[in-house]
């Protein structure tokens, strides 16, 4: 086993490299995260050929932790999905990090790779549009790998009339483009008010459409 505290990936990767050009046998990595590198340095130490690497739930250990096993996963879902996708249960990672979190009374950072609440959460206007049309122009994962799901934040300040666009084909309902942008108004104001959930803002939604509906009726 090679334990280090190193901030350079390249310096894991050189080391590594030397070592398997003198060995043949499994070789182990153990990194802690003094810098902020233990998952960029544990991925370069699969690229020169270690075969095992430590890990922890969250990184959590002594100090600063080490490689944290669901940061690592996400380092290497872009390069080796359908290896990571046949060779690991992803959909028990959420599981296993909040019960963890919960028995040491933390909470998982918001900001976490794949678990983080905002992981997959979107708002901002030009960013929600570009989520809804292509996500990969915002994510390099996907959230269904991991048992997950998107969520695009409607009613925010920031919240653009092509999310609610979206929102509302999706909630099966017809507006012209001009009834869209009033709706979008009608959600921003609300939003400044409180926070609104998903199931209010649709409710918000409907009522709006059937308001609509009961002009063009009249």
């Amino acid at each position: 086993m090679l334990i280090f505290s190193l901030h350079d990936p390249d310096h894991s990767q050189d080391l590594v490299r030397t070592l398997r050009g003198c060995v043949s046998t499994d070789i182990e990595v153990h990194f802690h995260d003094d810098t902020g590198s233990a998952v960029a340095n544990a991925f370069s130490a699969l690229e020169a050929g270690a075969t095992h690497v430590d890990t922890s739930i969250l990184g959590i250990g002594e100090r600063n932790g080490i490689t944290a096993l669901g940061a690592l996963m996400a380092r290497m879902m872009p390069t080796s999905r359908d290896y990571i996708l046949s060779k690991y249960k992803l959909h028990e990672l959420k599981k296993i990090e909040d019960f963890v979190a919960e028995c040491v009374e933390i909470n998982v950072p918001f900001n976490n790779p794949i678990t983080g609440f905002c992981a997959f959460t979107h708002k901002a206007g030009i960013h929600a549009k570009a989520i809804l049309n292509d996500p990969s122009t915002y994510e390099i994962l996907k959230p269904e790998d991991f048992g997950l799901s998107r969520y695009v934040h409607f009613t925010s300040r920031l919240t653009g009339w092509n999310a609610i666009k979206s929102r509302v084909d999706q909630l099966g309902l017809k507006m012209t483009d001009d009834q869209v942008k009033e709706c979008t108004a009608k959600l921003k104001s609300m939003a400044d008010l409180k926070v609104m959930t998903l199931d209010e803002s649709d409710s918000l939604i409907r009522s709006f459409h059937l308001e609509l509906q009961n002009e063009n009726g009249a």
